[in-house]
């Protein structure tokens, strides 16, 4: 189903993945610093970047299929052949970073486009101007008793978009859960506050969520709340270590800093669900980067 994939995606913790991409990203700037002092670039360091970018990608075509093989085809059709000049290592470095970081920053688009829809924000705004196409190679095809219709996608990108896209045309109503701050699709066109996940002791979030409602009103703070706002701060520190050519300041998160801090305030806001950690002790973590 496109809306349980959808946001499914938007949940993923790519935190392994992030953990590499950074060491790649920090190889990849060092051969770029070579380039903007006018000097050749180091190409022992070069081969090794190239080596831990398979081994990356032999690892996740085993752990992850989808992302694994789209991530291989990408690479081999935009990666440029060697061309034998001394700037071939500079523009492959740039080309093979941004494809490896696509993924995760589309994941941010696609949190930010279900936090719209949740809130009834209009989506045609500047800052989805190049959301609404995706370039898709579709093959019509005759079952013997109708005809068909197969998509072939060449990146994880790509695959994601025309998901998010189908997803979006079928103006689905997207509710945020007050009880564990997740995305949902209600079952129906009532209003609805809770979804149907399992929080704890086998009931769902729409059994425990009016219990823990009150205890967020006793208390005067709802967790999930500043879970939710602790997130849009934290990649907001995250997006300014994006580019190449600037040097990280201690504010700015890296990929790998951003994603630990993720999986550790996750599992402090559902610990606090379920009560294994207190309210003082969940916000601690969760405004920890």
């Amino acid at each position: 189903m496109v809306s349980g994939e959808v946001i499914l995606f938007s949940e993923l913790n790519f935190e392994p993945y992030a953990v590499v991409v950074d060491l790649i990203r920090s190889q990849a700037r060092a051969i770029l610093m070579h380039d903007s002092h006018g000097g050749l670039a180091n190409m022992t360091l070069f081969q090794f970047m190239l080596d831990t970018v398979e081994d990356l990608v032999s690892t996740l075509e085993q752990e992850n299929p989808l992302h694994g093989t789209l991530l291989r085809t990408q690479l081999e059709d935009e990666v440029p052949p060697d061309d034998g000049t001394a700037m071939y290592s500079f523009r492959a470095s740039k080309r093979i970073l941004t494809i490896l970081v696509e993924v995760m920053q589309f994941q941010f688009v696609v949190n930010e486009v279900l936090r719209d829809m949740q809130a009834g924000e209009p989506l045609i705004s500047d800052k989805y101007d190049t959301l609404w196409e995706v370039p898709v190679r579709s093959i019509l095809r005759w079952d013997g008793d109708r005809l068909t219709t197969q998509y072939h996608f060449r990146s994880a990108v790509d695959y994601y978009h025309f998901l998010l896209l189908r997803f979006v045309s079928c103006h689905p109503a997207v509710a945020w859960c007050h009880c564990c701050g997740r995305y949902f699709i209600p079952k129906t066109k009532k209003k609805t506050l809770y979804c149907d996940r399992i929080l704890k002791d086998g009931k769902t979030c729409k059994e425990w969520g009016p219990i823990l409602k009150h205890k967020q009103k006793v208390s005067q703070i709802s967790v999930v709340e500043e879970f939710d706002r602790a997130k849009r701060r934290m990649y907001k520190r995250y997006e300014r270590a994006e580019f190449l050519n600037k040097e990280p300041s201690e504010k700015d998160l890296s990929y790998e800093e951003y994603y630990q801090w993720l999986d550790r305030a996750v599992r402090a806001r559902d610990d606090y669900l379920s009560g294994r950690l207190s309210t003082e002790e969940a916000l601690k973590i969760i405004r920890t980067p």
